[in-house]
């Protein structure tokens, strides 16, 4: 009984070979294939391990190459916006230089990096190979953040001075009305008709008649009528206090609320009103003072 209990736990393998020799037989138990199907399964997933590990080797290493290809790309771009944002801030400084204008804010006393602190990042970066940690990045990209925030509200305020001053030059009254010679002076005088001291409140500029009066600034006409003593009369308001009055016209060529622009015929030289000959009457106001015209006629 004990011997065929043990043929039946043995297996019996034949190898048959190609050429005419005898087939070989192998006679093996079933334990002993136990043991070598464990063995290759061992064998297969030991070597599947290796696999996984080489494989995640080889993309850590590809995956570090991309963040030094980056790191680099970053160091470079930071070092760009750097130089440009230091190129603006001297720009800023020029530019408020040229125009006079100072802030409560001035990029010049803020306290950011100089051209020092790019050189020595920029030596710092290349020693490293241009490489620039996360913690750096943010550290240097917050300082631009802030420097540019401070630079636009520094061109800002530059701009709105610009605005402002244009506005002003526009609505200052520079140009000579007309061409001619100043035959009376702005103040105390003898009346020309009545004979008498008064307080001459304008300039009188002696022309041809029916030569063009032209505005000197921009502004709106709030009169262009006839009134005593003026004749036929232009008054011009151009803002930022100004005000211009232009007497004795032949003709009026602009209409109250008509809005008029440096250099734009206003009227024609003439001499109603109290005139002894054909002249302009030149007044400039400026916040409800008469001032000599004389002082601005520089264009």
């Amino acid at each position: 009984m004990k011997m065929q209990k043990t043929k039946h736990k043995m297996l019996t393998v034949m190898i048959v070979p190609h050429s005419t020799s005898s087939p070989i037989t192998l006679n093996v138990s079933r334990e002993f294939l136990l043991v070598m199907f464990f063995i290759f399964v061992g064998v297969f997933v030991w070597a599947g391990l290796i696999i996984h590990k080489q494989v995640d080797y080889w993309a850590m290493e590809t995956e570090n190459r991309i963040l030094a290809k980056e790191s680099e790309y970053f160091a470079k771009e930071m070092i760009q916006t750097r130089q440009m944002a230091d190129n603006l801030k001297e720009m800023d400084r020029e530019l408020r230089k040229l125009i006079g204008l100072k802030s409560k804010k001035a990029i010049i006393q803020s306290g950011g990096p100089t051209v020092g602190d790019l050189e020595r990042i920029t030596k710092y970066l290349t020693e490293k190979k241009l490489s620039i940690t996360p913690q750096e990045f943010k550290q240097h990209l917050s300082a631009l953040t802030s420097e540019t925030q401070d630079l636009k509200k520094s061109f800002e305020e530059s701009n709105n001075f610009i605005k402002n001053e244009k506005s002003r030059w526009s609505a200052t009254p520079s140009q000579w009305p007309c061409y001619g010679r100043i035959t009376s002076k702005f103040g105390p005088r003898i009346h020309p008709l009545m004979g008498y001291r008064d307080i001459h409140l304008a300039i009188d500029i002696a022309a041809e008649k029916g030569d063009p009066i032209k505005s000197p600034a921009d502004g709106e006409v709030i009169l262009a009528d006839w009134q005593p003593g003026y004749g036929k009369l232009v008054v011009i308001e151009h803002g930022w206090g100004f005000m211009t009055r232009y007497g004795h016209c032949s003709k009026i060529l602009v209409k109250q609320g008509q809005k008029v622009k440096r250099g734009q015929t206003i009227g024609l030289i003439g001499s109603t009103g109290y005139a002894t000959a054909p002249h302009l009457h030149y007044e400039i106001w400026k916040n409800n003072m008469a001032l000599n015209p004389k002082r601005y006629l520089t264009e």
